[in-house]
């Protein structure tokens, strides 16, 4: 009796607990206390429920009438409580203490009345919890052990294994059903973190938690179960497991029908192609050996285009395809690169997807097809859920001349006959078809099949499909379906790094120790290395950086056939690389040969060499070479059976495969680039005329490679091959900007060229680099033809900056071989940027020669990334052992200055050196030795006697002034040295300064120092500088922006000076009388007065010729009047510049000018733009003598209140309406002209009119018929630019048409 009663009160203990707990603060219940409720009313009504309310409330008050007369009972006869008692508190909730009942009723001690006592208040108490719990048969609470949660975990264990075999699948229909957060969906689908069995039971205790904190906790687990019987069609055993459940919840199975359901024999056609589609190998070829690991390289989305650009996009991508230029692929506009996972991802507008993959050969379009079926049959297809995939190669004849679905059906139909009825009923829903291969479709097929009426949706609509193509055959495709286009790119260049550690290191955990490192060395611009010890991973490593050197093999790893066929080769040659491709390729195919004659019983090793073998093998591959040149030269790359004989198409040696097209079998070779080696093997080897066959396609882009396997092949012996490199005045020099006539007054004191300051510039009569001749001299490993190509570069100057030219690094390796074997002296070498370390350590390797018949007088180089070591090993080739002049920049890297500084005065012969280093990282080994080397490096310059002239620059972080110190020190006591610049820029670093008397001293006892330009920080100085007495015969002084206090400290005590550019104003009369044969003079004049003054001096002098000022917001009319003067009287002034703008009010006096003198060569002035300038420039246009002219329009100081946009909307049409048809007139009257910049910065790019055009049109007719015109730099509107763009053909052609003999003017 008491255990019957302990029970109920613990039911209506539970069940009004639960419904208290449900009650929401405001007093309404929740939705699942009110379900709660509902359910407890069984089939009661609500007037049952209100019929029974009273009778209910008179029992409790009886019962409570009982209780407090036991209660006041209990107290007369003072019987005290055991301490063994319940407490009841009917409130909103319900609380019971329980101190031991059981104690209290079986144990001796207690006294009868006690007891007595204790059995009737539990029995009050639990009669009260009876009616508080309701109908107890209707709502028997919970069963001991049978909660939702208690459910679940119960069957955990085996839903975790079942789920691990359909983890994909079952998360996703858990997500879109909102049983699960998206973190738990997204961190199952991250591959290669875990195994699926513990991803499942991750997403098992996901499950739990979710149960858990649900409010209706039998409702989740009705709706699991649902999903689990989704899953009927794919693991009965969840579905023995789902009714189990529900039974215990009470609940009855649905109508599966209702869920998902797919009939037995379907389900077993389907189940029968997942285990197929599973064993079956993702890579379908086993030679060249299979790389890698499901690897088949990138998939870019190609993005819908319109017509007019798609053609374009194609050509474009189809050629970096062909070259191997696979990581520009994905940069092309409107492509994006995804994930093979992101194939079969859902659009809004269809759930049936239409899908077109195209790509070359080999590339892997089969092999991602097989990668889709072996995620579809283990269940990793995470965006789509289809019942089957079918695999429908179209070089199978029964495929593509089927008429019904059933003929799809190729497996084991016979025991599923009903199976393609079923889905032809359903019009294919539920059903993936994997078209492979349309390109192998006859035309007439391609329009009127089976697969062509599915793929357009005429049938089966609501199926997906995929279908592959050769990217020639794709087009015809994507006319006839509405698709998702995506390219089979291959591997990118970290792919193929990836691919050969994944291949050569099996271990999983030093290869993903490799490819960690690989990434980081990447990240951070170094060499890969690696302190593993095993030779698989030291072999990878090696493999991997020679192929850094090797991009011409690199660019072709791309696809996976021919990096499978690197790593081969490198393997059996011991770790090396062949020389050439040539080598690499010849050696492949040998391997090839070797291969497939062991599977045909024979001796391999019998087998030296490609020109050795024995007939029956040497007579197939001539054939088929000769049909590899037939057909590269007819741009085919498939070829008929008909058109090989017997004996080849039995043994065609493993070179070749074979497929179906148009109804016919076809062969092709394994990749192109095999066949173009073996068509350059034909006209090597078997053609009588190879050198006329040579000369024919040397211009044939098509060819390009093959001609690099001929050149290989014959090493271009015949003497007829001197023609291709014997190119007269082959013209490779620099052009850059012209000088202004300031600047070469300025530089001419402290740079030995002058124009070596200047940058470079575009130019229509350069002739390209030939990089074609390099390839095939490197290739042909011929040295005679090395010495011939470089006697026909005009003047033995050879440019290569990157506006001309962009080198891979096998160019780099070509380009030093090309020059090692040259024995020729060169004048100049610009190399201009060598982006990188590699490209430095391989231009420097291939610098072997020790001749000194090789040199160079004259190099120009930037160094990104260099290191002391590399620097070494460049500045030690023999080609720079009698080197005159370096300008070096190196940017970046890690190298102690002084250091490099030594190494570069090493040089025996060195008379110029400029020397510009950018943010270096100092090794902190370089602070130990810094001491020690600083003084070795004031010791070399003390002691240098051929070195003339010396720029140092610096921009970094780090302390410089111990080098600094040692230079000036050095120079002090040197005697040769005439010029010296020292440029030092500091970024957030405070070093020491100059020790007094540093440069006190250079001043007091160098005796050959004429030029000497410092721009050293204030803070770098001295406190204070003392220079007492100048004996160094300066001629030349330039004192930096940053340098300012040392205008004061060194004027007052030197003399005589021809060359001054301060960075402080100072008092005129001064300087010209301490310096009164000054020729160039720079200057900022911050006062009226002072510029006043400035041109009233010069109103008389005779020596200035080049004159620089910087006035900012002084003008008045006297100086006005002044500055008029001096133009008027003085006869001697060439080079006039007149920084930031001159005001409205002030430009009549410069105009007034201007047209009273007669000598002024160059004038470069900033003015405002209004009306007034057409006769400032028409005045311009009447000045013969006025050669050079730069001129920048800004605002007028009327414009000073209006934003930047209005001010652009101000100057714009003044702009194209005011400036450009004066400076066009000026342009034809005046003939004189050599040079002209015109810039305005205050221009809106997005506004335009016809009339704008028209004159831009007529201003660039005017500059190219100009008769004297050199350079004019328009740094103005996109107007501008898009019209020069537009007309440039045209205007060249008319050039050199009517002006044969004058050189191309240089337009920007």
């Amino acid at each position: 009796m008491i255990d019957i009663s302990q029970w109920r009160a613990s039911i209506g203990l539970w069940n009004y607990s639960q419904a208290a707990s449900s009650r929401p603060a405001n007093g309404c219940y929740s939705h699942s206390f009110k379900a709660a409720v509902d359910s407890k009313s069984g089939s009661t009504t609500s007037g049952e429920k209100t019929s029974k309310l009273p009778a209910a409330l008179s029992l409790i008050a009886l019962l409570l009438i009982l209780f407090h007369s036991l209660s006041l009972l209990r107290h007369i006869l003072m019987i005290p409580p055991t301490g063994n008692c319940y407490q009841v508190q009917c409130t909103t909730g319900v609380t019971v203490t329980d101190t031991n009942y059981l104690q209290s009723v079986v144990l001796p001690g207690g006294s009868s009345s006690n007891l007595i006592y204790n059995d009737l208040y539990l029995i009050v108490c639990l009669h009260i919890l009876l009616l508080l719990s309701g109908d107890v048969e209707l709502n028997p609470g919970p069963i001991t052990g049978n909660t939702p949660n208690d459910i679940l975990r119960t069957h955990s264990s085996e839903l975790t294994k079942e789920i691990s075999n359909n983890l994909y699948k079952i998360t996703t229909e858990l997500q879109a059903k909102g049983l699960i957060p998206q973190q738990a969906f997204d961190d199952v689908l991250v591959m290669g973190v875990m195994t699926d069995y513990t991803k499942a039971m991750k997403l098992m205790s996901v499950l739990c938690r979710q149960l858990e904190s649900s409010l209706n906790p039998e409702q989740y687990l009705i709706d699991l179960c649902h999903v689990l019987i989704n899953q009927q069609h794919c693991y009965s055993t969840l579905t023995d497991i789902a009714p189990t459940i529900l039974h215990q919840l009470s609940q009855s199975m649905p109508d599966v029908t209702s869920i998902s359901s797919i009939p037995d024999d379907v389900q077993g056609y389907a189940d029968n192609m997942r285990q197929h589609y599973k064993h079956q190998p993702i890579v379908a070829i086993d030679w060249p050996p299979r790389i890698g690991k499901d690897f088949f390289g990138r998939l870019a989305l190609v993005e819908k285009q319109d017509s007019s650009t798609q053609a374009e996009s194609e050509a474009e991508s189809a050629w970096h395809m062909l070259r191997g230029q696979v990581d520009k692929t994905v940069k092309l506009t409107e492509n994006k690169e995804i994930s093979v996972e992101d194939v079969l991802q859902p659009t809004d507008s269809s759930p049936s997807l239409r899908i077109a993959i195209d790509g070359p050969p080999g590339i892997g379009k089969t092999t991602l097809c097989r990668k889709l079926l072996n995620m579809w049959s283990n269940g990793t297809i995470v965006h789509q859920q289809y019942d089957l995939v079918l695999y429908c190669p179209l070089r199978n004849g029964k495929i593509a001349t089927a008429t019904t679905l059933a003929d799809l059906f190729v497996r084991q139909l016979n025991r599923y006959k009903n199976v393609p009825k079923w889905f032809e009923e359903r019009d294919g829903e539920g059903l993936l078809i994997i078209f492979d291969g349309w390109d192998e479709l006859s035309k007439q097929l391609r329009q009127s099949s089976l697969a062509a009426s599915i793929i357009c949706k005429e049938k089966l609509d609501k199926c997906s499909v995929i279908v592959t193509s050769r990217s020639y055959a794709s087009s015809s495709l994507l006319e006839i379906m509405s698709s998702r286009h995506v390219q089979v790119i291959g591997f990118s260049k970290e792919e193929i790094s990836t691919v050969i550690i994944q291949t050569l290191q099996k271990d999983p955990k030093l290869a993903q120790e490799l490819i960690d490192k690989k990434r980081k060395d990447d990240k951070n611009c170094k060499l890969f290395t690696t302190t593993q010890s095993s030779k698989d991973s030291q072999l990878a490593v090696k493999l991997i950086n020679d192929l850094e050197a090797r991009s011409d093999v690199q660019s072709l790893c791309y696809v996976p056939l021919i990096c499978s066929m690197v790593i081969l080769v490198y393997c059996k040659e011991g770790g090396h690389l062949p020389t050439t491709l040539t080598q690499l390729y010849e050696n492949f195919i040998l391997q090839t040969i070797r291969r497939h004659v062991k599977r045909h019983g024979s001796n391999p090793r019998t087998l030296g060499s490609l020109s050795s073998l024995p007939s029956q093998l040497s007579k197939p591959l001539q054939e088929m070479s000769q049909l590899a040149y037939i057909n590269l030269a007819n741009k085919t790359m498939t070829f008929s059976s008909h058109q090989l004989s017997e004996a080849v198409k039995e043994d065609y040696l493993g070179l070749m495969t074979t497929f179906t097209e148009y109804d016919e079998e076809k062969y092709q070779f394994l990749h192109l680039s095999i066949q173009e080696f073996l068509a350059a093997w034909w006209i090597a080897k078997h053609e009588k005329k190879t050198e006329e066959v040579f000369k024919d396609h040397f211009d044939d882009d098509h060819f390009r490679m093959c001609l690099r396997f001929v050149a290989g092949l014959t090493q271009l012996k015949h003497e007829s091959y001197q023609q291709y490199f014997n190119k007269q005045q082959l013209d490779l020099q620099c052009k850059k900007k012209p000088l202004f006539g300031f600047e070469t007054c300025h530089l001419s004191y402290f740079y030995h060229n002058p124009e070596i300051a200047n940058g470079h510039v575009s130019s229509d009569d350069f002739d390209n680099l030939p990089i074609l001749l390099l390839q095939i001299l490197y290739e042909s490993q011929n040295k005679t033809l090395c010495q011939v190509l470089a006697q026909s570069i005009n003047n033995l100057s050879l440019c290569l900056n990157w506006d001309r030219v962009s080198l891979s690094l096998f160019d780099w390796l070509c380009l030093s071989y090309c020059i090692n074997n040259s024995n020729t002296t060169w004048n100049h070498l610009h190399l201009h940027s060598v982006f990188n370390s590699q490209s430095l350590s391989v231009f420097t390797a291939g610098l072997t020669n020790n001749s000194l018949q090789n040199q160079c007088k004259k190099l120009e180089v930037e160094l990104n990334g260099p290191t002391d070591e590399l620097i070494h090993k460049l500045l030690k080739s023999s080609l720079l052992y009698n080197i005159q002049e370096c300008y070096c920049r190196l940017l970046l890297g890690q190298y102690v200055p002084c250091v490099v500084l030594i190494q570069f005065l090493s040089l025996p012969q060195l008379k110029v050196l400029h020397l510009r280093m950018d943010s270096p990282i100092v090794p902190t080994t370089g602070n130990a030795c810094c001491t020690v080397k600083c003084t070795e490096l004031e010791k070399c310059i003390e002691m240098n006697s051929t070195l003339q002239k010396m720029e140092i620059k610096y921009i970094g972080e780090n302390e410089i002034t111990s080098t600094i110190i040692s230079v000036i020190r050095g120079l002090t006591r040197n005697k040769t040295i005439t010029s010296l610049t020292i440029d030092v820029r500091l970024i957030s670093c405070t070093p020491p300064p100059l020790p007094d008397g540093v440069i006190e001293q250079l001043l007091k006892d160098n005796n050959t120092l004429q030029a000497l330009s410092l721009d050293i920080p204030d803070k770098c100085l001295p406190s204070s500088l003392n220079v007492v007495e100048v004996n160094t015969p300066l001629t030349a002084l330039e004192i930096g922006w940053s340098s300012k206090l040392m205008t004061s400290s060194l004027l007052p005590h030197i003399k005589g000076l021809h060359c001054l550019i301060l960075p402080e104003p100072y008092p005129p009369h001064l300087l010209f009388l301490s310096h009164p044969s000054l020729n160039t003079f720079t200057v900022p004049l911050d006062t009226a007065e002072s510029a006043t003054e400035l041109f009233t001096i010069l109103q008389t002098n005779t020596t200035l010729k080049a004159l620089r000022v910087e006035i900012e917001r002084v003008y008045t009319s006297s100086m006005g009047t002044s500055l008029q003067d001096m133009l008027s009287q003085n006869h001697t002034l060439k080079y006039l510049e007149i920084k930031y703008s001159i005001l409205s009010s002030f430009l009549s006096f410069l105009t007034t000018g201007l047209r009273h003198n007669t000598t002024l060569q160059q004038l470069s002035v900033s003015i405002p733009l209004n009306k007034e300038i057409r006769t400032f420039i028409n005045v311009i246009s009447q000045k013969n003598n006025l050669t050079e002219l730069k001129i920048n329009f800004n605002p007028d100081q009327s414009y000073s209140n209006c934003s930047e946009e209005e001010k652009k909307q101000i100057m714009t049409p003044l702009f194209f309406e005011q400036v450009l048809p004066a400076v066009t007139n000026m342009l034809k009257s005046h003939t004189n002209i050599r040079l002209l910049r015109i810039e305005c910065e205050y221009i809106n790019n997005e506004s335009s009119q016809p009339t704008w055009k028209e004159l831009a049109q007529h201003l660039y007719d005017a500059i190219f018929i100009h008769p004297s015109l050199e350079y004019i730099h328009l740094k103005a509107s996109r107007l501008l630019e898009d019209t020069l763009k537009n007309q440039r053909k045209t205007l060249i052609d008319r050039h050199r048409k009517e002006q044969p003999q004058k050189p191309l003017p240089i337009v920007y």
